[in-house]
């Protein structure tokens, strides 16, 4: 029978340290769900107390944050004994909960009715739909190569790839051939549609790539978007440099959260750092108070992002003395940047913007020492694996795991 789970987040009860602990609850639909609860001690300051959930021998579990150091089952009337065993007063619970609510499915990253990012270098059109189509009709012999694969990964006792990329053979309308590349982070689940994975580049004869122009605001917000699942895929680390985000203006403050979250969705945490402003910073926390959003809130019950929570921290680093925008993936052999007058904002206003691409040593000099920025190069070097499968003329003619360090684009 198949279990239902829900995740939530109980803090500490102590007060001088109310650490935030993720636990699952499972329950069996239909079946036989007993009652009881855990003695739990706190990972941060060991203290000891008790919470109640449904089966907490089998189907419940503690993700972190503290430690299971014993069990009750209300059927037996054993709370009392097993409290007493480990020092608890044995008194109603007064732990604060929190319930994740799962909203449906996840939202599909990539957006295929927004500009596109990838064009014909022979016609101009739109290799977006077509890329996808592609991968669509093969996904079965993807899925195929990948069940291969996973028989001897679980087999095996080597590290867990950080990603899967998926080369597909593919032809625009007018003839021109090119090949695309996928991405989606490993896991051992199969894809169940091609919008799984973020099409992160298109190769042909002629460069696919470009962006140089005037755009409106919200087309500069859609071609980052793009560019962030590109980098996120494709480099070690990335960089955004944004005096600001969002207006400071009656009517438009409320949308500054729903920017930064939208910079936060398209970006990987462990891999991000962004640079602003303090006055930006605090427009996030004050435009967010009292909504879904608010940094405090979030930050009470350990789930701030931690780009954002990096930014609250006493030692953070803002500048104040600088209009320059920039945004970039950044490896230890080459960076692509997106520069121009592009500040974080929605709207009909045109800005401009321009693709480039230097080695790592030339951006450190035009861009890292101008803004006098130190960024730790062994992070850019860190090997990274992942799980190559190439589909030429509908057929597996590769499946392996590659290591490397720099851009994957460069592999």
């Amino acid at each position: 029978m198949d279990v239902e789970y829900r995740n939530e987040i109980v803090k500490c009860p102590r007060s001088t340290c109310q650490n935030p602990i993720h636990i699952s609850v499972g329950r069996w639909p239909g079946g036989l769900n007993d009652s009881g609860g855990w003695v739990l001690k706190c990972a941060t300051c060991d203290h000891v107390f008790p919470i109640n959930v449904k089966n907490p021998d089998d189907a419940s579990s503690v993700n972190s944050g503290a430690t299971i150091i014993d069990s009750w089952d209300n059927e037996l009337e054993n709370r009392a004994e097993v409290l007493a065993a480990h020092g608890v007063i044995d008194e109603p619970e007064h732990v604060e909960r929190l319930l994740l609510l799962q909203h449906g499915q996840l939202d599909k990253f990539y957006d295929l009715d927004s500009k596109p990012l990838y064009r014909c270098g022979a016609c101009n059109g739109n290799l977006e739909h077509l890329a996808y189509a592609a991968l669509e009709e093969k996904l079965d012999v993807v899925n195929s190569a990948f069940g291969k694969y996973l028989n001897w990964h679980l087999s095996s006792r080597g590290g867990t790839p950080e990603a899967i990329s998926v080369w597909q053979n593919m032809a625009c309308v007018c003839g021109a051939e090119h090949r695309a590349r996928f991405y989606r982070e490993f896991s051992e689940k199969f894809s169940q549609e091609a919008l799984e994975f973020w099409l992160v580049d298109v190769e042909g004869e002629q460069p696919t790539l470009d962006i140089d122009g005037i755009y409106s605001r919200d087309d500069c917000i859609t071609v980052l978007e793009k560019l962030l699942l590109r980098w996120r895929a494709l480099h070690s680390a990335v960089l955004l440099a944004a005096p600001f985000i969002g207006f400071n203006y009656p009517g438009a403050r409320k949308k500054v959260p729903e920017l930064w979250n939208w910079v936060l969705k398209y970006t990987d945490p462990t891999k991000t750092s962004l640079i602003t402003r303090k006055a930006t910073f605090k427009l996030l926390k004050d435009a967010s108070q009292g909504t879904e959003h608010d940094v405090e809130f979030l930050k009470s019950w350990g789930l701030l992002n931690p780009t954002v929570a990096t930014l609250d921290e006493k030692k953070a680093f803002f500048k104040t003395d600088f209009h320059a925008k920039f945004y970039c993936g950044m490896s230890a052999d080459s960076v692509e940047i997106l520069v121009g007058s592009f500040n974080i904002h929605e709207g009909t206003y045109v800005e401009n913007i321009h693709l480039l691409t230097y080695s790592f040593e030339d951006f450190k000099k035009r861009y890292l020492l101008g803004m006098k920025m130190f960024f730790e190069g062994d992070a850019l070097e860190k090997r990274r694996t992942v799980l190559e499968i190439s589909i030429k003329d509908g057929k597996v003619a590769e499946c392996k795991e590659v290591s490397y360090s720099g851009s994957l684009a460069k592999k």
